[in-house]
């Protein structure tokens, strides 16, 4: 892709469900802005997700393809990235990201902006495919009827996932879940439907998520953790900024963490801190750049998420890999 505006071959897959319905109208415009203006009918091809996982599937079998382009949220985006990573890299298309969901955080690490209007179409065409680093989760499954509590399940055999700009256990986590009831419930989105589920999650079911935790291959120790975010872009949960500094093509994972336990009122305070990446002063707040963690939780009901995406696991492993995925990044500097 030495040309800019040269997509090649194209495949759009698009969460019809994002935004109330609003990215398959956005899907349908995308395909027909770039079939007229790049005069080729036959380059583009849409296809909508019809279940859960569905993107994953889609973007496996995209060998052949110069791009797929992912319309939708952060859901989207993680799963869409999940296929490609299951295609050779030789053989690998670009990814990228059309945002219409709720929180839209991994474009907003790329410096994409969400899609409002007609004329933010042509942001695509201003784009450059850059190598970019994606996390990979190695797992143990576990059943559970719970997702913020319960005992382990039957374990099942180990897995391995991939994402492209959060992993994260605890309170954040259960506000990242507790999006997608409230988001059904309420029709909220974005900074406002984050907030709303951070004072819920702060409710009843406040606690600490006590783990074992090696990092970068150090002995196991144990802390008492309200929070653990895992980062590859600076944000999640609609711009909260973790990890301010994180940098998606730096081949390192940055993490920060909350150690309990404290005060339900402290940890309010330190969520509304982080809005603005403010929350690092505080002396229960740990952050540092890693390679590798593994963890081992005390039960198979804590609220584990990658990308927004629910993860159940008893032990889960984290690493690296330096720049696997060329990815479309605005070419006006606007990515930092």
């Amino acid at each position: 892709m030495s040309d800019e505006t040269n997509l090649g071959r194209t495949l759009i897959i698009c969460n019809p469900a994002a935004q109330s319905g609003a990215a398959a109208e956005v899907g349908e415009q995308l395909k027909r802005f770039l079939e007229m203006y790049l005069h080729d009918g036959s380059a583009f091809n849409l296809v909508c997700t019809e279940r859960p996982h569905h993107a994953t599937q889609l973007a496996s079998r995209a060998m052949g393809y110069d791009t797929v382009l992912a319309v939708g949220g952060d859901g989207i985006v993680h799963e869409t990235a999940n296929g490609l990573m299951r295609i050779e890299a030789q053989a690998r298309p670009a990814l990228g990201v059309i945002p219409v969901g709720s929180g839209n955080d991994y474009a907003r690490t790329l410096g994409m902006r969400e899609i409002s209007r007609d004329r933010d179409l042509a942001a695509i065409l201003s784009c450059k495919a850059k190598p970019l680093d994606v996390g990979r989760i190695e797992y143990t499954p576990a059943d559970t009827d719970e997702v913020t509590q319960g005992p382990v399940g039957r374990a099942r055999g180990a897995r391995t996932e991939y994402f492209v700009q959060t992993l994260s256990f605890g309170m954040d986590a259960a506000i990242a879940l507790g999006t997608y009831r409230l988001r059904a419930s309420t029709g909220l989105t974005g900074t406002p439907l984050y907030l709303a589920s951070g004072f819920s999650a702060a409710g009843r079911h406040y606690r600490d998520y006590p783990v074992m935790a090696s990092i970068d291959g150090a002995p196991a120790e144990r802390m008492r953790t309200i929070a653990f975010a895992v980062q590859i872009g600076p944000t999640y949960g609609s711009g909260f900024r973790i990890c301010p500094d994180a940098d998606p093509a730096d081949g390192m994972l940055d993490i920060c963490y909350i150690a309990g336990p404290m005060p339900r009122a402290h940890a309010l305070a330190l969520l509304l801190a982080a809005k603005g990446g403010h929350h690092r002063s505080d002396k229960a707040v740990h952050t540092r750049r890693i390679r590798s963690a593994t963890f081992t939780f005390e039960d198979g009901g804590y609220p584990i998420q990658a990308d927004g995406e629910l993860i159940r696991a008893t032990r889960v492993s984290v690493g690296i890999l330096p720049g696997v995925l060329r990815v479309l990044v605005p070419t006006d500097g606007r990515r930092k």
